[in-house]
């Protein structure tokens, strides 16, 4: 991982992005610049990131965390759609950090998952009411440590500082370059990850997990680059974002059984009866396999 410490010292938050100072966000027009919708488009992000970074201090329910992640993975497919002018080192460092950033956030947010499936099991299954009971103990945890690692001061520095460094870059490269064919370049490439990762997943009967997961991040890059591109390229999209969602719901079920499996294998319960911990394990299972076939179903139909 790249030590973002050394690549990008935080320093105190300046003016360009400061959340109770940002102008209002222009509607973006065929006649932009890709320099300028850049900051157009970035702002509005960098804002909800720096308010939910500073409500999880005080508030640390669930939307909040699961906002906060998905503020940090929209950067990551803004900085993809602007690598070109970006450069490949400069992206690489700042979309780094705001994975591990998502994933600090995330910790929470993947045990309250886990709780409310077990909370399920606990319906058929009496003796899950332990480790329902240990799940809240490790939810309690992940809110300590996210706290403890989200500093909304620091976040807003280093978004200030990554963000002012690309304003940069993109004002001395393509200021004066219209937006609207290269947001179409961007999109179609984008499209086509998604379908080639669709039929890579579809070669079989039913996907493999790591196929499903890929899928599902190249349908949501694929998404957010059309909400955000959506003023500036030709037709209509409104349909394709509701199907892409509609798919990413049906993704998102099979992935939530997937980590939570992943997290409970992982973690050590020192005051539960192995049996139990084995029941859960035999339970999400079977969930998951169930979810896997709906999600390769749908998977299949993005590749035909």
């Amino acid at each position: 991982m790249v030590d973002m410490d050394a690549d990008w010292p935080l320093p105190r938050p300046i003016n360009l992005f400061k959340e109770e100072q940002r102008p209002a966000v222009s509607s973006l027009s065929t006649t932009s610049s890709i320099a300028s919708t850049f900051s157009s488009l970035a702002t509005p992000v960098v804002a909800e990131a720096v308010r939910r970074a500073r409500e999880l201090a005080t508030n640390c329910d669930a939307e909040g965390f699961h906002q906060l992640r998905v503020a940090f993975r929209k950067l990551r497919a803004l900085y993809w759609a602007y690598s070109p002018y970006l450069g490949e080192e400069a992206t690489a460092q700042a979309t780094e950090e705001f994975k591990r950033l998502a994933a600090v956030a995330g910790g929470t947010r993947d045990w309250d998952i886990a709780g409310d499936l077990l909370k399920g099991a606990r319906e058929s299954r009496a003796s899950m009411g332990l480790l329902v009971a240990a799940a809240r103990e490790k939810r309690a945890q992940a809110v300590v440590h996210s706290q403890t690692m989200i500093k909304s001061d620091d976040i807003e520095a280093f978004l200030n500082d990554v963000l002012l460094r690309a304003q940069v870059t993109l004002e001395s490269s393509c200021n004066d370059l219209p937006i609207q064919e290269f947001a179409e370049d961007r999109v179609r490439r984008a499209q086509r990850a998604l379908k080639k990762r669709s039929r890579y997943a579809s070669r079989n009967d039913t996907a493999h997990e790591e196929d499903l997961h890929d899928v599902r991040k190249a349908g949501k890059k694929l998404r957010y680059l059309l909400e955000f591109f959506q003023p500036v390229i030709k037709g209509g999209h409104d349909r394709t974002i509701k199907e892409l969602t509609s798919v990413q719901n049906k993704l998102g079920q099979f992935n939530d059984i997937a980590a939570s499996e992943t997290l409970i294998r992982s973690a050590s319960f020192n005051d539960i009866p192995p049996e139990v911990v084995q029941e859960s394990l035999q339970w999400l299972e079977k969930q998951k396999c169930r979810r896997m076939r709906a999600a390769s179903q749908r998977v299949r139909a993005i590749a035909s």
